[in-house]
Order: structure tokens, then C-alpha cells, then sequence
């Protein structure tokens, strides 16, 4: 994916960036998360068995069953999605600041830019282990009190100081 394709005729790209590396290491945990969901049939089974009276202990093992299938695939899904994402984002996302604008070019929420003059503040919230690490959160607002966030940045802090150096 290039955003060489978004600049226009005479306009260079000043500085540009993309998701942190550290988005493997979080999508690892989420797979992590997803593999311990699927093996947890025995633990589930386990905190799920009671003791129930007599009119729905004929019921009661294919409830359980039911029960632990739904919370296994659920969890199974829901974490192997949220790992899928973060490596998606990873591949897709790119930023990029120009002398007359800033430009996001992303597969899912399309591209788009804005005008350096409209940006009214630039935080940057690199977070406890973001500092260490050279990533973080960058908070946008525009003069329209639009905000637009973008999580796990590569060197934020390069980012806010070629923004303004740009403007």
C-alpha cells in the first residue's frame, strides 16, 4: 500500500509512519487467549458441574454441554478476531504529514486528509510501557471538534513534532 498514490503533483511527504511493531506481541496474546479458550472444555465442565434437583438432573449434562460449547467457540471467536484485527491494522494503516496536509490511508476506513490549518491540538499519550517502547496514542482535533485517534503509533512524539513543523 503506498501513499504516493494520495499526494498530489508537487507535494512530498515529509514525514510518514505506521503501526508499532508491538501489535504482534498484543495479537499474540490475544491468540494466546483464543487457544486457552478452546482448550478449556475440561475447566469449564469443571466449574459448570452441580448438584441439581431431581426434575432437571435428566437435563442437566446436555445443558452443561451446550453451555461450554457456546462459552468455548464465543471466547474462541471473539479473541481470534481481536488478534486478527490487530495484525490486519498493522498492514494497512499508514500515516503520512505533508507540508499542506496530513493523510491517512487505511483498507477499512478508506483514505483521507486534512488541511494542516484545520488541526487545532495534537496529543500524544504514549502510555507506561509506549514510552519504553517508542509507540503510543495520537489524539487529533480539528476545528470542526472532530478527533481522530489512532492507537499503537510508531514514534508519536515525531509525529506531533513534523505536524507542527509542517504548519
Amino acid at each position: 500500500m503506498s501513499l504516493n498514490r494520495l499526494v498530489y503533483e508537487g507535494e512530498e511527504i515529509r514525514f510518514r509512519t505506521g503501526k508499532h511493531w508491538v501489535v504482534f506481541a498484543k495479537a499474540a496474546i490475544f491468540l494466546l487467549l483464543a487457544v486457552a479458550a478452546w482448550s478449556s472444555e475440561d475447566m469449564l465442565r469443571g466449574l459448570l458441574t452441580f448438584k441439581a434437583p431431581e426434575e432437571i438432573e435428566k437435563f442437566l449434562p446436555r445443558i452443561i454441554s451446550v453451555t461450554v460449547w457456546v462459552i468455548r467457540y464465543s471466547l474462541f471467536f471473539i479473541f481470534g478476531l481481536m488478534a486478527f484485527l490487530r495484525l490486519f491494522s498493522f498492514f494497512t494503516l499508514r500515516v503520512a504529514v505533508t507540508p499542506k496536509r496530513l493523510i491517512c490511508d487505511d483498507a477499512v476506513f478508506g483514505s483521507f486528509s486534512m488541511d494542516l490549518t484545520k488541526i487545532e491540538s495534537v496529543k500524544t499519550e504514549p502510555g507506561l510501557f509506549g514510552g519504553l517502547f517508542g509507540y503510543g496514542k495520537v489524539v487529533l482535533t480539528a476545528t470542526s471538534s472532530q478527533r481522530l485517534i489512532v492507537t499503537n503509533l510508531n514514534r508519536p512524539h515525531v509525529f506531533e513534532k513534523e505536524l507542527f513543523a509542517a504548519k
